[in-house]
């Protein structure tokens, strides 16, 4: 169970409620319609390459940000259930210093570690099951 006060808990929820906002501004997910669709003069393969690339970007962004507030949301529902603050790997309380961070954090600093140093050795060897190996 966590140990952090309901101060605390109040804090974070505050810093998700501001993360939320500021993705969802950034990421134009107001009530907003859409602008219509533009005619454009044919264009040459550069525009084209321009268009594509620049479409793969904003793709590349909405995913990011789709992934953010998915993390936010996992983070209430550990709050909801009375799991917030507390390592999904070891179960030993996040300190409220890297919550204030990260506050969508499940993992503590420790097991984080070694959690990314498991995939950089698994991402350095090409296989996927390379840290199962040693």
């Amino acid at each position: 169970m966590s140990m952090l006060t309901a101060q605390e808990i109040a804090s974070l929820v505050a810093q998700l409620d501001a993360e939320e906002a500021q993705i969802c501004a950034a990421a134009g997910f107001a009530d907003t319609p859409m602008p219509p669709v533009a005619q454009h003069e044919p264009r040459d393969q550069g525009d084209l390459a321009d268009e594509e690339a620049r479409q793969r970007q904003d793709d590349a962004m909405r995913e990011h940000y789709r992934m953010r507030l998915a993390d936010i949301d996992a983070a209430r529902a550990r709050m909801w259930h009375g799991h917030y603050g507390t390592c999904i790997d070891c179960g030993e309380p996040i300190p409220f210093s890297r919550l204030q961070a990260y506050p969508t954090a499940k993992r503590c600093t420790a097991c984080q570690s070694r959690r990314e140093r498991l995939y950089a050795r698994q991402a350095d060897d090409g296989s996927p099951h390379a840290a199962k190996r040693n």
